[in-house]
């Protein structure tokens, strides 16, 4: 290809083009690169049903060209840069130098992703439909190389330790990344063969497919292996079983943090709470014996009563109402009651009467009761 810059000894800044590397089907190239988080990939393939991927190296450092450039480490680093802010396209071939301000072809390819693997830079770009994908997959089946060549301005100095223009980073100023047949190539030893891809995800997908393999063959003694980001997200997305989730609740109930021990918490509340009933049951009793209007009148039988409904083991108010109900209609209560009472007035008493006018003799009537009796 064209070199478009006769003067770079001088360092000056200058339009120049070059074959940068060229690539062959080894297996040795990345299966993924990353595509740039902000191109809209359905936007750029919409109508096109069968989108052609092209991976090819970019660039790589410490390499001379048959022009006479050297490319170092800076120099890649500063077109990594600038491929990933700028996102090229390219053309088959090079424009001519008269044509740069008039001619504006049709891109042969839209650059969408890169990346660094060792010391070679590798791209990732959309082929359109057209002669460019047309010309591509005829050189994908004839195994015929095809390259990549930067078309850039940029200065460089004569370097003696590699007998070659060493070109300046800080002055790269990126255009274009060209594609095209490898019979001008400007790094011989690197001819290869492209990697043609059909539909965008598939690379992707083939590294979806081997770490799949590799999950799937994981045991679980390899569960320790994991990350600890990935074992945190498969814990939030497992469904905690309903005793987990019972506790977690019951926690946040009674307001306590992990730490604290629920058994214990929950045991302490089921007693406080039999200690309650209990309470509430023991001065119901209390109260329906010792009611002014509708309690036991006799004082002495009241402890007696009281012991005959505790006996019956009321465990709420309602059921010590019903006990207490119960054992006062009881017979033998009664009875004792009455014979409570009876001991309490003491014996029968009688009354003196005065002699009754005309008898012969003093009589003492007894005093009558009120039933009679």
């Amino acid at each position: 290809m064209k070199d478009m810059n006769k003067s770079t000894n001088g360092g000056a800044a200058a339009d120049f083009q070059d074959v940068m590397v060229i690539w062959e089907l080894r297996g040795d190239y990345p299966t993924d690169i990353p595509l740039f988080s902000d191109v809209d990939i359905a936007e750029l393939t919409a109508g096109d049903n069968d989108p052609m991927f092209l991976t090819l190296p970019i660039g790589q450092e410490n390499v001379k060209s048959k022009n006479g450039r050297y490319y170092d480490s800076a120099f890649l680093a500063e077109l990594e840069r600038q491929v990933i802010a700028t996102k090229p396209i390219g053309i088959m071939g090079h424009l001519k130098a008269e044509d740069l301000g008039t001619d504006f072809p049709e891109e042969a390819i839209h650059w969408v992703g890169t990346k660094r693997v060792g010391e070679m830079l590798w791209g990732k770009g959309y082929v359109p439909p057209g002669a460019a994908r047309e010309r591509v997959r005829r050189y994908k089946a004839t195994n015929k190389p095809l390259a990549t060549s930067i078309f850039a301005e940029a200065a460089g100095q004569f370097d003696k330790a590699v007998n070659a223009v060493r070109m300046a980073a800080k002055s790269l100023k990126l255009s274009q990344i060209d594609i095209g047949p490898a019979d001008r190539v400007g790094v011989p030893s690197l001819a290869r063969l492209p990697l043609v891809t059909a539909e965008m995800q598939t690379n992707q997908d083939e590294e979806q497919m081997d770490k799949l393999q590799v999950i799937n063959e994981m045991t679980a003694d390899d569960a320790r292996l994991l990350p600890k980001p990935v074992t945190e997200a498969i814990l939030a997305t497992v469904q905690p079983a309903p005793e987990v989730q019972l506790v977690s609740e019951l926690r946040g109930a009674l307001g306590v943090d992990e730490s604290a021990d629920v058994v214990k918490l929950v045991s302490e509340l089921k007693e406080a709470k039999e200690a309650a009933a209990k309470t509430a049951v023991t001065n119901r009793i209390k109260e329906l014996v010792e009611d002014k209007e509708t309690g036991v009148k006799v004082e002495s039988m009241r402890g007696v009563i009281t012991e005959l409904i505790t006996l019956r083991k009321p465990q709420t108010v309602e059921e010590a109402n019903e006990a207490y109900k119960l054992v006062t209609e009881m017979e033998s209560v009664k009875a004792s009651l009455a014979a409570a009472v009876q001991g309490a007035m003491g014996p029968n008493l009688t009354t003196p009467m005065q002699k009754t006018k005309g008898s012969a003799v003093d009589e003492w009537f007894p005093l009558p009761k009120k039933d009679g009796k």
